[in-house]
């Protein structure tokens, strides 16, 4: 039977003898930061696009300040 739950439940088991839990799971934000990363990368001329824009935005708004 499949159970549509994002988390499995805790399975709990017998070593030597007594009742041993697993270790809990490392966190994801490297995983997504890394991935986060590689698209920037990989999609170096929309990045440099946009940090151009912004870099403009930027100058125009301290052009016209006093």
């Amino acid at each position: 039977m499949s159970s549509f739950e994002p988390f499995p439940q805790a399975r709990v088991v017998r070593k030597g003898g007594q009742l041993v839990t697993p270790p809990p799971e490392p966190s994801r934000l490297g995983e997504h930061l890394r991935t986060a990363l590689a698209y920037a990368i990989g999609l170096w001329p929309l990045t440099g696009v946009v940090l151009l824009a912004i870099g403009l935005i930027y100058m125009a708004g301290m052009w016209g300040s006093p």
